[in-house]
């Protein structure tokens, strides 16, 4: 439906994420997926195979890459994947995400028999690592290959239940805190299990969201810990990761962006203009296509209109902007709607970008 041939790519999207990086000129804006799940229909794979299957990730991703012309892929024990390792108990659709069905605490004192685990044997982590692997031998030489982390207080939550967790933090803030030193342990310990591989990283922690908790909270029980995360990451001698926090983060984004993230993934409900005045001199912006309004609901005409409202308003964020969707794709996106968002990075997002021009046209 979308000829890209009149809008040949001048740079690889290593290159083109390198150089983003090192903030020097691109050819086009980067354009991310987030593929997820989505893979799994192209395959014709169960979901639930997916997440138990390295064979099924990297042949997933493999062919994405093929039909779509992915600049990066992303692979991980998912949201319920380091409460998992810990003992929490997950059930996996055959179509849809896998979520946690018994935590690995139900009374106080089961945190005294947990300890760190294995990161090379616990729950599904040699699934992802080998995943990692061969994708990176695959892919690695044509796009960033990451290995997706849960930031330690929604892994928390994963692994004590989140309502229990938010009450903790106001009845046993100690217990709390000792809770997420065991996950951030294990976190970390995955992280330089993962970076024996040839991969990047990037931090998904969507509870510590200001939908759910405070700013105060988030800086007491959320960031030291997510902190650490990031730091250990940069340790290994990857490039800083992205961070996404899903909902409202805008009473957060200076803590985020102090955290160390490179990259802030913004949710479809940020105005990205407002992300640019405030930490936009500090962190590359990323976003926010609408995933479920557009992407999943909407006409490929209107995906290119909603991205080419996002260039609009991040293409000249000082430190960079990658049009992105806002969160998660569904799983049952159309995939000509998957053609429009790359169509419109290529056509529209194309350097020297002239914003007075930018309009829709077939």
């Amino acid at each position: 439906m979308y000829d890209e041939a009149n809008w040949p790519d001048q740079m690889t999207a290593k290159e083109r994420m390198r150089a983003l990086a090192q903030g020097k000129p691109l050819d086009r804006l980067p354009c991310n997926f987030f593929m997820s799940d989505h893979v799994a229909n192209l395959i014709g794979a169960k979901v639930s195979e997916l997440h138990l299957s390295a064979e099924k990730l990297v042949e997933g991703h493999v062919t994405a890459h093929h039909i779509y012309d992915t600049e990066g892929v992303s692979v991980g024990p998912g949201l319920g994947g380091f409460a998992e390792a810990l003992g929490s108990k997950l059930f996996f659709p055959d179509h849809g995400s896998p979520h946690v069905q018994e935590f690995a605490i139900k009374k106080k004192e089961d945190l005294d028999r947990l300890s760190v685990p294995d990161p090379a044997k616990a729950g599904r982590f040699p699934i992802i690592l080998e995943a990692a692997e061969i994708l990176a031998h695959k892919l690695g030489d044509k796009i960033p290959v990451t290995v997706s982390i849960i930031g330690p207080f929604s892994t928390a939550g994963n692994v004590r239940g989140t309502e229990i967790l938010l009450r903790d933090l106001y009845q046993d803030p100690d217990y709390a805190h000792r809770l997420l030193r065991l996950v951030t342990d294990t976190t970390i310990a995955f992280i330089k299990e993962a970076a024996k591989k040839d991969v990047i990283f990037s931090v998904g922690d969507p509870t510590s969201s200001g939908t759910l908790i405070s700013p105060k909270q988030y800086r007491q029980f959320a960031f030291p810990y997510l902190k650490e995360v990031i730091d250990a990451i940069k340790a290994t001698g990857r490039p800083a990761p992205t961070l996404h926090i899903c909902g409202n983060t805008r009473k957060i984004w200076t803590d985020m962006a102090d955290a160390g993230a490179g990259v802030l993934s913004l949710d479809d409900v940020i105005d990205l203009e407002d992300a640019k005045r405030a930490v936009g001199d500090r962190v590359i912006l990323m976003g926010n296509v609408r995933p479920t309004a557009t992407m999943y609901l909407g006409t490929p005409q209107q995906v290119i209109e909603n991205a080419i409202e996002c260039i609009r308003k991040a293409y000249d964020s000082p430190k960079g902007y990658i049009l992105a969707l806002g969160c998660g794709l569904p799983i049952d996106t159309q995939p000509e709607n998957l053609h429009a968002l790359r169509y419109a990075a290529k056509k529209y997002g194309r350097f020297p970008l002239e914003i007075d021009r930018l309009h829709v046209a077939n």
